[in-house]
């Protein structure tokens, strides 16, 4: 057995390593009892150190933009070491353009100081609802809340009802930008290499900006079906109804 975990006898020094307490917290954070305690959002989300580089505290359910790493494996072989034991990401800021490099904060963060966060799995937050039957999130310019939409990095699991900020949301992190494929209908002509916008023949009223044809000219006139699917951060055409 290695140094770092010999047990120790009564009356004896105890000297704990680094390691050693890092092995111990991760333990009890898998514990039940321990339900409720800060250890507890290991078993439910994939939790993360983070920096806090903006100049507020960013509150319990923030939002942090990931901007880059504090602890550079590249910087000598004492960050390397910890790089490898427990990597820490720096936050700042998130922006309307932030997509998928986000966390959420799952205690207070200080401002210069380092905290937890939530990078993957289910997670409270709170949200701002742009349309009732949004099932997705991203970010928006701000460190209080996501912002809802027909795309996203976060799938909605339950919100709050109404429309507007402060809602309450439970959402589940992860697998990159969200959104599916959507059966919809356009107006033809479509011109290979531009953008219309495609009205959702599911959900009533829900219409897609910006979809841009990648691939061949749509000809004829008219209403014309297709499907269009979300792939990287953009929606695009993928079928369409022939001429």
């Amino acid at each position: 057995m290695s140094a770092d975990f010999r047990k120790v006898r009564p009356g004896q020094p105890l000297r704990i390593t680094a390691k050693a307490w890092n092995r111990v917290l991760d333990t009890v954070a898998t514990q039940p009892e321990f339900a409720g305690s800060a250890g507890a959002y290991g078993r439910i989300n994939h939790v993360v150190q983070i920096k806090n580089t903006t100049s507020s505290t960013i509150p319990k359910w923030g939002v942090l933009e990931i901007t880059g790493i504090a602890n550079d494996p590249t910087a000598g072989e004492s960050s390397l070491l910890q790089f490898q034991e427990v990597p820490i990401l720096e936050g700042g800021t998130p922006s309307s353009t932030t997509a998928g490099k986000f966390v959420v904060a799952v205690e207070p963060i200080a401002a210069g100081k380092f905290g937890r966060a939530a990078i993957d799995g289910v997670v409270q937050v709170k949200v701002e609802v742009d349309k009732a039957d949004d099932k997705f999130v991203a970010c928006k310019a701000s460190t209080a809340e996501l912002k809802t939409g027909t795309t996203g990095e976060g799938l909605i699991l339950y919100k709050q009802s109404g429309t507007g900020s402060n809602k309450w949301a439970l959402v589940r992190l992860g697998g990159g930008a969200a959104g599916g494929i959507v059966r919809g209908t356009f107006s033809a002509p479509w011109a290979k290499g531009s953008t219309t916008t495609v009205s959702d023949a599911v959900t009533s009223g829900t219409t897609y900006s910006d979809v841009k044809n990648y691939f061949a000219a749509v000809g004829g006139t008219g209403s014309k079906a297709c499907a269009i699917a979300y792939v990287g951060t953009e929606w695009i055409l993928i079928a369409a109804e022939c001429a």
